[in-house]
């Protein structure tokens, strides 16, 4: 059997600060460049409706002075909605809580450590590109797959569907698994047609190259 590396897709952020175990370095990761003090971008992680709450993770905007290299520890953030608070689309189109997805870039303003107090005034939500879109999904590791699981949320994959699926394939690539989220920025079912879960997706550093829902038919692309 090939080196294959297997790797768990964590989707919610449990503690704001995650301790750091050693330094890394990630040559696909989104340019620190595009991150300015004034301008604090995130990713929404979890939206409490109920409380008018969205949990948004910073890690990146935190990081933004470290250069290509970075720790590993996360930053997060709780920003409250109010009546005061202007929501809208990045083209100014209104938008509302409703409109909130986990996985959406936003930009809130006033930025940490420059007046916010947990009450954003500006919650911007922002554009994305396909690769930050499927971020979660595609390659990041040249020249290998990523194979991903996905099933319906509440569930577990089958045990066909585990690590063990990686015994006969020699080729080197990356195995994630990930709940399918009604409520993601991406509605993944529908945009990569998936008819039925659990689903096996192959993904490059580009695109979908493969999609079954069979074992065997995995084996056959490899």
């Amino acid at each position: 059997m090939g080196r294959n590396v297997v790797s768990l897709t964590i989707l919610i952020m449990s503690t704001l600060l995650i301790t750091a175990c050693q330094d890394t370095k990630d040559t696909n990761e989104e340019p620190q460049g595009q991150y300015e003090d004034d301008k604090m971008i995130g990713l929404v992680r979890e939206v409490d409706t109920e409380n008018s709450v969205i949990s948004v993770d910073i890690s990146r905007w935190e990081k933004r002075d470290r250069g290509n290299v970075t720790t590993d520890e996360g930053y997060a953030i709780s920003a409250e909605l109010t009546d005061e608070t202007t929501l809208q689309y990045e083209d100014t189109t209104e938008a509302s809580l409703h409109d909130i997805k986990e996985g959406q870039k936003v930009l809130i303003n006033p930025p940490k450590g420059d007046g916010f107090k947990g009450v954003a005034g500006e919650f911007i939500l922002l554009d994305m590109t396909y690769e930050e879109k499927y971020r979660g999904l595609l390659s990041h590791i040249e020249d290998t797959l990523n194979i991903v699981v996905m099933y319906e949320e509440g569930e577990t994959p089958p045990p066909q569907m585990d690590e063990q699926l990686m015994e006969k394939i020699e080729q080197e690539t990356v195995m994630t698994w990930r709940p399918y989220q009604k409520d993601y920025v991406v509605d993944y079912k529908e945009e990569l047609n998936i008819e039925k879960f659990p689903v096996i997706l192959v993904f490059n550093s580009e695109e979908l190259v493969f999609k079954t829902t069979k074992v065997e038919k995995l084996y056959e692309f490899f």
